[in-house]
């Protein structure tokens, strides 16, 4: 299986102007299309900007919780650390199921915390009806193809790591909804 360091660079919604990057690690098969890697890439990159984003706003309206935000720090916590750029230091890769479980929680305890108020629970949805063609792959200076395969540009050595850079348009991070 080929390791793919991926960064994407995603503006944050509250402040369009500051970019934040973004790192984690793929494994996919060298003979794998670029069109399928870029999809699944950008669904990770999507769940990952979305951890983090909704994290970083509870922690901005709940930061006077009390006594029962401890458990909603330990949630936000972990939720934050399992999205990290530093897991790609410890060589760990993100799952998106993993990536959605953590949201998951995060909002529960929230709910729980906070008794049910929506108004700190405005979650960032990717938009999936949004067609994929725009996302582009970058490598070694060049951007793949989506119509070839990702052994076309590395070779059939499923023993490969590469650092890929992955653009995606404004409409495919994460939007914000209105509350």
């Amino acid at each position: 299986m080929v390791v793919l360091h991926v960064k994407s660079t995603t503006s944050s919604p509250s402040s369009p102007s500051s970019e934040e990057e973004t790192e984690f690690l793929h494994e996919c098969a060298a003979t794998a299309a670029v069109a399928d890697v870029a999809a699944a890439l950008a669904g990770t990159a999507g769940l990952q900007a979305r951890v983090l984003s909704l994290c970083r706003r509870l922690r901005e309206r709940c930061a006077d919780a009390g006594a029962a935000g401890g458990e909603l720090e330990r949630a936000l916590s972990e939720a934050e650390a399992y999205a990290s750029k530093v897991q790609v230091q410890h060589n760990k890769f993100l799952s998106p199921r993993a990536l959605r479980e953590h949201i998951k929680n995060v909002e529960k305890t929230t709910a729980s915390v906070l008794q049910g108020s929506s108004e700190a629970l405005c979650p960032q949805h990717l938009k999936s009806d949004e067609k994929l063609d725009s996302i582009q792959l970058w490598w070694a200076g060049k951007e793949l193809a989506m119509d070839k395969k990702l052994s076309d540009y590395i070779g059939t050595n499923d023993k490969t790591k590469i650092v890929i850079r992955l653009s995606l348009p404004m409409s495919l991070e994460c939007a914000p909804t209105r509350c």
